[in-house]
């Protein structure tokens, strides 16, 4: 009873103070339109005449005018006082109905929620929506106007949904300044949920430690990796790709002058590396010969050859599939005779399109390719055109794709 007294009274109360309000509004808006009388101020002394002899001035009367006019200023700066007071009072009142209005808006657009179709779809079916919502790259970097930190921020349905999809958070992309945003990217993992991640890391000598105190609880969910490395200032690279258990794909991009320290790093990957793409112009006998043991899995290659020597040396990955190489064609030993079952696409990419002392290309004098499907030779300067139908004869592959791009 106590309860349903107040709650009347204070209905009693608010439609009191809305009657009130708007009486005073009603006020206010007659006094808005009414006008302001101003009095007559002409007097016998003409007041604009600086050369009006003064003994025919009446000082007493002058004296008279004066007063009067000092009680007519004092009585319209009152006024103007009590008017900026009202409007004071006013501009008060406008604050709260513009909040009034706010608060309703907000109020009507909750409840049309309620009835909206969006707000009665089935969160499986915003799950769709939400997965189509994401940009196209593997990596993201955190953003509060981009998806999915974007689909947080809508409402809480949305959000309770968009933190609730783990696949929504499979990719990260972690700057040098990693530190400032830590627990975005803590809350950014966390939300992946035990499944495969793509990560991409920038990383300068000395900051790998920390990172990867970051990174620990989920090394072993990233199966996508890649590495910006830049150790220019600092002896040898920290990052052990051999860390990352499950790492299925490496993108690695090198500053030309840490290609010896990173080395090491990428030279044991784990077994269950199965693409790998390095980008930097270093590849060379000496390092395909140290890591060619370790790429006996390995089924993608896209790399950058210091030298075109190194090229039958990956062909020793015998599960090759796909390969890849931007390079410079020189002066070439004899290949002797190779066969690779599984290569199905290679793409070579010349740099060396304006040397006329360049060599023909001679990879396609001994090698036999009886799986591939799709050619492509990029601004080869000489092409070995013989050597070339030799080889297509002596494959017998089923090409189904030949792209050549060469200068006559």
């Amino acid at each position: 009873m106590v309860v349903l007294a107040m709650s009347s009274l204070y209905t009693k109360l608010y439609h009191y103070l809305s009657t009130r309000l708007h009486m005073t509004i009603n006020n206010l808006l007659q006094l808005a339109h009414s006008q302001v009388i101003i009095p007559d101020l002409e007097t016998q002394y003409p007041v604009s005449n600086t050369h009006y002899s003064a003994f025919n001035l009446n000082y007493q009367n002058i004296s008279a005018i004066i007063t009067e006019r000092q009680q007519q200023l004092d009585a319209a700066s009152h006024e103007i006082s009590r008017l900026e007071t009202v409007i004071d009072g006013i501009n008060h009142i406008h604050q709260q109905l513009v909040a009034k209005k706010d608060e309703v808006t907000q109020s009507m657009n909750s409840h049309k929620r309620l009835v909206s179709a969006l707000w009665r779809l089935p969160a499986e079916v915003l799950s769709q929506i939400f997965a189509h919502c994401l940009p196209n790259e593997r990596c993201l970097s955190p953003a509060s106007k981009a998806a999915p930190m974007l689909l947080t921020r809508v409402c809480r349905r949305w959000r309770e949904v968009a933190v609730d999809m783990s696949s929504l958070w499979q990719g990260l992309y972690v700057d040098k300044d990693w530190q400032r945003a830590a627990f975005c990217y803590e809350s950014w993992l966390k939300r992946s949920r035990g499944r495969p991640l793509s990560l991409g890391l920038k990383c300068y000598g000395g900051n790998w430690t920390e990172l990867r105190s970051l990174l620990q609880p989920y090394i072993n969910q990233v199966s996508s990796l890649t590495l910006s490395l830049d150790f220019l200032h600092h002896a040898q690279s920290e990052v052990m790709v051999s860390d990352f258990l499950a790492l299925e794909k490496l993108n690695i991009c090198l500053n030309s002058n840490s290609v010896a320290c990173v080395v090491q790093s990428i030279s044991q990957p784990p077994s269950t590396l199965r693409s790998l793409a390095v980008t930097v112009q270093f590849f060379n006998v000496e390092y395909a010969t140290a890591f060619n043991p370790a790429w006996t899995h390995l089924t993608n290659i896209h790399i950058d050859l210091d030298e075109p020597s190194a090229f039958p040396l990956l062909l020793r990955c015998p599960s090759l599939s796909s390969l890849t190489i931007f390079t410079y064609f020189t002066a070439m030993e004899a290949l002797e005779p190779f066969t690779h079952t599984q290569l199905q696409s290679l793409w070579i990419i010349s740099d060396d399109s304006y040397d006329d002392d360049t060599e023909y290309l001679n990879l396609f004098d001994t090698l036999s390719l009886p799986n591939l499907r799709s050619l492509e030779v990029c601004d080869v300067y000489s092409f070995p055109h013989e050597e070339f139908k030799a080889f297509l004869t002596r494959s017998k592959c089923p090409l189904e794709i030949l792209a050549l791009s060469c200068h006559v």
